[in-house]
């Protein structure tokens, strides 16, 4: 009795192996689809994510020959290959070929493509079953698409990239390395599917020395190969050959081209610059519950309010997780700063929680600056950094941690200290120093990695036991994850002694922007809240179709929103609620929006009328609100609960900005 199984990437036409296989009396388990994979796959793709755990992806550390389009990858599988198979997917391996296993036929295999990204442990459960590892020219795969074409669907992390058949690229090139890494079972062949197109009697009979049994000849169709010739000639088609195919083309005597089309088309929807464009459209109403009541009194406020926060959930952010996460802290580093105006501090703080198997922990690094001649306890600013602490200010004493100097937006971050204060001047911690407020920060991506499948990383991790393979429609992704470290930020500093805790304010820029407003809005512990330039998906009006938009956000950036976004884009006209709903919920503490005069694709004006569309709910729960329909065209605030401004330049944060936020902040602190 042989168990026999093929793998090879998706839309590299393994069918004419598995037609083969039964065609010749091999059993290839129960249903099969017309590609002759055995169905259904739900168990084989959580199996894969499973898998996807105990790889480790280290971006921006590719050598040039697996980079492309500006991005690098390298993957690790060495932690899969050092650990025990866990039961579970084993368990689900087991349930996939259960009509394999049980089957009593001589000769049984399976063929399913999704088999190659977990070839190595499948080896190790079956290492007597024959391999056959199928190969087809690259070019000619990556114009058919296949469900493996975006590895993030199999929680395998990846840098971002914007063009189909670039990710077909980057699928290819994983599996080939993949398989590259692997120990080659005892039972293995390798077949090119040109050959067994072209020279069919040849590599059968290769085959059937193999296999130890006669196969049978099935058509085949010769226009299967070498459809990228074709397709090269075709301008309205994208590249089907990168740099990173040359390797492997190279090892399997596929023919590396000399000069080749490399300009990308526009995959994106368009994006519109032109006022005279915006379509006419209507906001959903603020003030009227689901059921078409009216809000008319403070009163309702806090039941509307829910109705708010429960769409902005399911349908934008995704769920916050349920249950409450211990916060332990850890002096690591205390000194001065600023000619000894400032008490610095490094603390790390620890997040655990037990999701069912056992108690998960996970760290990250708070920068403190606070005034060293405060009397008594004093307010504060809340952010977080993109590019490490190190980069917040010139301070040769801030730490860089080990994981900071691995992400892939902290290449500043070496050991050479190059980049620090890089960004002080986005920050202005001796500006607040002097202004009597701290400095409280943390880099983002240590709350959770800003790539596409960060979901095995990071704080998301707390709270998925090991059977845990994939989120939910409506569960929370990265900005509902960089929300959620906020507020635990804000757990401890509800501890310190020095601290206002009631003069918290939370800021943020771009995409932190929007993590911002979303913090705010379910912590009420915050006292302000900033949005710098948040746009798109911040405080941005989605309706009014000007700069990015959801399509774009949601191709480019899908793992900042929860899965349900997606179905609004090319179709913010369906969506029932808009970026209003986020900035109303804040109310009535004090919001603060700010635009840059060149960030268009932030759409000023659509951030400008979010946060006028808020002041009816401000106005209802008796504060004064933006209260203009004119937009200002000088650097200074308008507006009361309510605060607008937009300087001049580009998408950025400088002193004017930190100017104009400490003044709101001191008003509505009385300070």
């Amino acid at each position: 009795m042989s168990l026999i199984t093929i793998i090879g990437r998706g839309h590299s036409a393994t069918r004419a192996m598995s037609n083969t296989l039964a065609a010749s009396g091999v059993y290839m388990g129960e249903p099969l689809n017309k590609s002759w994979d055995l169905i259904p796959a739900l168990d084989m793709y959580d199996a894969c994510r499973i898998f996807s755990k105990y790889v480790d992806w280290t971006p921006g550390a590719s050598p040039a020959a697996d980079s492309f389009d500006g991005h690098s990858f390298n993957w690790s599988w060495q932690r899969a290959y050092d650990s025990e198979i866990p039961e579970a997917f084993t368990r689900r391996i087991k349930s996939f070929l259960h009509t394999v296993l049980e089957s009593k036929a001589e000769h049984k295999g399976w063929k399913i493509p999704e088999t190659t990204l977990c070839f190595p442990w499948i080896y190790r459960l079956f290492p007597d079953a024959k391999y056959i590892f199928w190969i087809r020219n690259p070019r000619d795969c990556v114009i058919g698409g296949h469900v493996t074409d975006d590895l993030c669907k199999f929680g395998i992390p990846y840098d971002n990239i914007f063009s189909d058949r670039g990710r077909r690229a980057v699928s290819w090139l994983y599996q080939y390395k993949l398989v590259q890494s692997a120990p080659r079972p005892k039972n293995w062949i390798e077949v090119r599917m040109e050959d067994f197109v072209l020279k069919q009697e040849e590599t059968l009979s290769r085959l059937e020395e193999f296999l130890g049994f006669p196969l049978a000849r099935i058509p085949v169709k010769p226009e299967a190969v070498g459809r990228y010739i074709e397709d090269e000639k075709d301008d309205t088609t994208d590249p089907n050959y990168f740099p990173v195919f040359e390797e492997a083309m190279r090892e399997y005597g596929y023919e590396v081209p000399a000069t080749y089309k490399t300009a990308l088309l526009n995959i994106s929807s368009p994006v519109n610059y032109d006022t005279a464009k915006i379509p006419e459209y209507t906001l959903p109403e603020l003030l009227e519950m689901n059921d078409g009541t009216a809000v008319k009194s403070p009163g309702q406020w806090p039941a509307r309010r829910k109705e708010i926060l429960d769409v902005l959930s399911t349908q934008e952010y995704g769920k916050l997780p349920e249950g409450k996460a211990d916060v332990t802290a850890e002096l690591i580093e205390g000194g001065s700063a600023f000619n000894d105006k400032a008490v610095r501090e490094q603390v790390k703080l620890t997040f655990s929680f037990n999701p069912g198997d056992g108690v998960k922990s996970h760290s990250i690094n708070l920068l403190i600056y606070r005034p060293a001649a405060a009397v008594g306890k004093v307010p504060a600013f809340l952010g977080l950094n993109f590019h490490g602490n190190h980069t917040v200010a010139a301070d040769e004493c801030i730490l860089i941690n080990d994981y900071c100097k691995a992400l892939r937006v902290n290449r500043l971050a070496t050991p050479e200290n190059k980049g620090r204060g890089t960004y002080e001047g986005s920050w202005c911690p001796e500006l607040l120093i002097d202004n009597g407020f701290a400095l409280v920060t943390a880099n983002y991506e240590e709350i959770s990695p800003d790539y596409h499948c960060c979901f095995h990383k990071g704080v998301h991790t707390l709270f998925q036991n090991d059977d845990w393979t994939q989120l939910q429609p409506d569960d929370w992704a990265t900005i509902g994850a960089w929300a959620w470290g906020l507020s635990r930020i804000m757990d401890y500093l509800m501890t310190a002694d020095w601290i206002a805790t009631d003069k918290v304010s939370v800021i943020g820029h771009s995409r932190l922007g929007k993590t911002a407003l979303w913090a705010a809005a379910n912590d009420t512990r915050f006292a302000i809240a900033y949005s710098i330039q948040s746009g798109c998906g911040g405080a941005s009006l989605a309706k009014h179709f000007y700069g990015e938009n959801i399509n774009a956000i949601t191709r480019n950036f899908r793992h900042w929103f929860c899965q349900n976004f997606n179905q609004y884009a090319n179709n913010e006209q369906a969506m029932p609620f808009d970026q209003h709903f986020l900035l109303a919920s804040i109310a009535p503490r004090p919001l603060y929006v700010s635009s840059a005069t060149k960030d268009h694709w932030a759409d000023q004006k659509g951030e400008f009328l979010a946060l006028r569309a808020a002041d009816k709910v401000y106005n209802l729960l008796g504060k004064k609100g933006l209260d203009t329909d004119d937009m200002p065209t000088d650097e200074h605030t308008v507006g009361a609960y309510n605060g607008y401004h937009i300087k001049e330049g580009p998408h950025s944060v400088t002193l004017v900005d930190w100017e104009n936020y400490i003044a709101f902040a001191r008003r509505h602190f009385g300070l």
